[in-house]
């Protein structure tokens, strides 16, 4: 009986809160949800030195009625050392269009972060298949393989 109680109290407890997640306790837009959702990020290293952090959406799933005949990514990176040159790749393939944007601009609402000293890009790439493999290269530096997979 005792056992019975206890695990009558866990169902219970654990479906009263099945009706929610993470984002029920902020007040957030749909498109933020899925700006949140397809966020990811990674620090810039080499060996054992960071030379800066990147955050990526990929804009596709965030607008799909707007962004669906190429690869849009939104893009913040921070560099600490600005002596390279960043080069964006998707599946090991250069971006068609690059086009930097202000810190305060039409994407900022979905990543939350708008500091003067981070760089910002709208960054467009040919379409690809279900698979997408992001890196940003930053001179020696690379950030991590980020995987976009594409809802069909």
């Amino acid at each position: 009986m005792k056992t019975f109680l206890i695990i009558l109290t866990l169902v219970l407890a654990f479906s009263g809160c099945s009706q929610k997640t993470a984002f029920s306790r902020f007040e957030m837009s749909q498109k933020q949800e899925l700006g949140a959702d397809s966020l990811q990020r990674s620090k810039l290293g080499f060996e054992n030195k960071v030379n800066g952090i990147v955050s990526i959406i990929y804009l596709n799933m965030v607008f799909p009625e707007v962004y669906n005949d190429d690869e849009y990514f939104y893009i913040n990176s921070y560099v600490k050392d600005k002596g390279f040159s960043s080069q964006f790749l998707l599946n090991n393939q250069e971006p068609t269009k690059i086009e930097k944007l202000t810190p305060f601009n039409k994407f900022t609402h979905l990543m939350h972060t708008k500091e003067k000293w981070s760089e910002y890009y709208l960054v467009v790439f040919s379409k690809q298949g279900d698979k997408l493999n992001f890196v940003l290269k930053n001179g020696p530096y690379s950030s991590n393989l980020l995987r976009f997979e594409k809802d069909e």
